[in-house]
């Protein structure tokens, strides 16, 4: 779908000229949103502002970046405005509170929240926060931890993908201090001023708009496709993808592989461009695709427009499986053997690995494609009964003792799993080996197996040991669900901040056929025989990270995702296991799993609707499915729905 056919050789049929810059640079992002600009502005600026938190929502593409930064860059004296990218923040309570340090000013290397919160109150604040779906980990905690704690003279705006979780309006003082703005397509005349400034003419205009439906992102595509060859107006494309293919169209063979290789990857640099073609310097094709109107350049390398690199990206894993693993094999290799300096930021390096991964239970952790229906805090006494009920729901008489013993000893490493009723919904223990004391408890079984592996295996001196004495879903139980799937991302979120001393970590698991296709490839393995606790066996297992840690276990794991025999599609899933789907077939399960049809699916994630019936059908091979129903019948089993 997306190979070059059309365009002068080497640069010049793409390379946009001073003019197009100048255009583009009068224009870009100037065009409607008056009245959500308008509304925020008031309360960035009032005495007593109507709320303190702004959701800024809406699909890829439609224009939430440009709002923010319109919104910043409106901003009066005194007013400061302060903005971070979540693309570029570690998913912690660590790594926000060293990121926002750092845009105040602050030489601390991870000031706390009240020095944080002193820093802000020396003016009124804007603190946009954008690309908020990467920082998903971190809603719970900026819900009942952090925001609470700052000035209220601090307007906070995450823009991003998703709608807030219903926490947000159903917490007790939160309500009527959150605001949503949902950003939809720009009406017929914003579509055809925002065109006019990129240098159409009517008629051009009259063409692109037709089919962009007012989409921001399928406009300014639209006009890099005129302004690239103004014949291609006439023919019609027949879907927002279409428009990107016209594009992509009209540029050298050369250009388009480019782009097909810096779409697997999160951040484009020189030498991991390099890396990637196979050659000794990349300078020149850096240039090529810094030139391009999708590419965003900043202090750390390049991005593709996340819409952009998502469709062509998607579109060569399915029609070059064999190229697109390459490509991600010779990516880990670089990055594996290239660590970089001390003064670079380590997360980067850790989320370039992350996107690399195919593996939806870890992907998710750090660029989820939904965001979880349930959200997860450390317990509180009051939350007791609830845990419990859950465990008399699903474990023994003896099973339940012990961790009612856990729970008398150590409370405070249980985290929960609420609803929007706020009640518990599941519940999870974690905690590092260190904070339990001499010894593990005495009494439990489970706990003498883990015992026994430390002793034969004993970890290095500053080798940092996590154990996972149980997790437990109301409905589910261990395996895997929304609420359950909510605790494990917050388990993801604890592995992120011990990086990079994380060695292992020790768990149990009751069912092991049935959670296997989950626990196996993440490099889980028994420690010794199952133990029989009232009849029923439980398996000990642990996760050994190796010297790497969590950089290390990342790299080892998309090594085995692309060490496939060539000409297969990749990893196969197990009947019933989602392991298998790539990040946009995961994408197009849910919108299955929620009822929307192909034609629906496409006009959501900017593809047509026969590219989105090609993924249902490679999602009903993989599944071993037959219907739409018994898909979404897999994708609520396996925690991929918000029901």
């Amino acid at each position: 779908m997306l190979q070059g056919s059309v365009g002068q050789s080497g640069v010049a049929g793409m390379t946009r000229t001073v003019a197009d810059r100048m255009v583009e640079s009068a224009g870009r992002g100037r065009v409607g949103r008056e009245r959500e600009i308008g509304a925020l502005l008031a309360a960035a600026t009032a005495d007593e502002p109507p709320f303190l938190v702004a959701f800024v929502h809406g699909p890829g593409g439609i224009g939430k970046s440009h709002l923010v930064r319109r919104l910043l860059d409106a901003l009066p004296a005194p007013v400061r405005g302060l903005y971070l990218d979540g693309r570029d923040v570690e998913p912690t309570p660590r790594g926000l509170r060293r990121a926002l340090g750092q845009a105040l000013g602050s030489t601390a290397t991870d000031p706390d929240v009240g020095a944080l919160a002193r820093a802000l109150a020396a003016r009124p604040t804007v603190l946009v926060i954008d690309t908020y779906e990467g920082l998903g980990l971190l809603d719970a905690w900026l819900r009942t931890q952090f925001l609470p704690a700052m000035p209220a003279t601090t307007l906070t705006v995450l823009a991003g993908r998703d709608r807030p979780a219903t926490a947000w309006h159903t917490t007790a003082g939160w309500q009527g201090l959150v605001a949503e703005f949902p950003l939809a397509a720009l009406s017929a005349d914003e579509a055809e001023q925002l065109l006019r400034r990129r240098g159409l003419d009517e008629r051009q205009a009259r063409w692109a708009g037709e089919f962009a439906h007012g989409h921001p992102l399928a406009l300014e595509l639209a006009a890099a496709a005129v302004r690239a060859d103004p014949r291609c107006t006439r023919s019609r494309a027949v879907a927002p993808d279409g428009l990107l293919e016209a594009f992509l169209g009209q540029l050298p063979p050369a250009t388009v592989t480019l782009v097909e290789a810096a779409s697997t990857l999160r951040r484009i640099t020189e030498p991991l461009l390099a890396a990637m073609l196979e050659t000794p310097s990349a300078r020149a094709a850096f240039d090529v695709l810094r030139a391009l109107p999708f590419t965003e350049q900043t202090d750390d390398g390049l991005l593709l427009h996340d819409v952009v690199r998502d469709t062509v990206g998607n579109d060569l894993a399915m029609r070059d499986p064999d190229r697109h693993r390459a490509y991600r094999r010779r990516a880990v290799t670089h990055l594996t053997e290239h660590r970089p300096g001390t003064t670079a930021d380590p997360w980067l390096r850790t989320a370039d690995l992350m996107f690399l991964i195919e593996n939806p239970v870890l992907r998710d952790a750090c660029f989820p494609s939904v965001r979880p229906a349930y959200w997860v805090e450390p317990a509180t006494p009051r939350d007791r009964a609830g845990v419990f009920d859950i465990v008399a729901r699903h474990e023994s008489p003896t099973a339940a003792a012990v961790l009612g013993r856990w729970w008398e000893r150590h409370a405070a490493t249980f985290s929960v799993a609420r609803g929007a009723d706020g009640a518990v919904a599941a519940f999870v223990q974690i905690a590092e080996l260190d904070q339990l004391g001499a010894a593990l408890p005495a009494d439990d079984p489970v706990a003498d197996a883990w015992r026994a592996h430390l002793r034969d295996h004993p970890p290095a001196a500053d080798d940092r040991v996590l154990v996972m004495r149980r997790w437990l879903g109301r409905q589910s139980g261990e395996l895997r669900s929304p609420a359950v799937s909510a605790c494990w991302l917050d388990v993801k979120r604890v592995y992120m901040q011990l990086r990079p001393r994380l060695r292992r970590i020790y768990s149990v698991v009751g069912d092991l056929p049935r959670l296997a296709p989950i626990f196996g490839p993440l490099g889980f393995a028994p420690t010794g025989e199952p133990v029989l606790v009232d009849g029923a066996p439980q398996q000990p297992v642990w996760l050994d990270f190796g010297p790497g840690s969590v950089d290390g276990w990342l790299a080892g794991l998309i090594g085995a995702e692309t060490t496939e025999t060539p000409g297969t599609t990749g990893p196969v899933a197990a009947p019933g296991s989602v392991i298998g789907l790539s990040s946009r077939e995961l994408e197009v399960l849910r919108l299955v799993a929620d009822g929307r049809s192909n034609r629906e699916i496409g006009e959501l994630l900017f593809i047509s609707e026969k590219t989105a019936g090609r993924h249902v059908s490679n999602i009903f091979t993989k599944l071993d499915v037959h219907s739409r129903a018994e898909a979404a019948r897999i994708a609520a089993e396996q925690g991929l729905t918000q029901l």
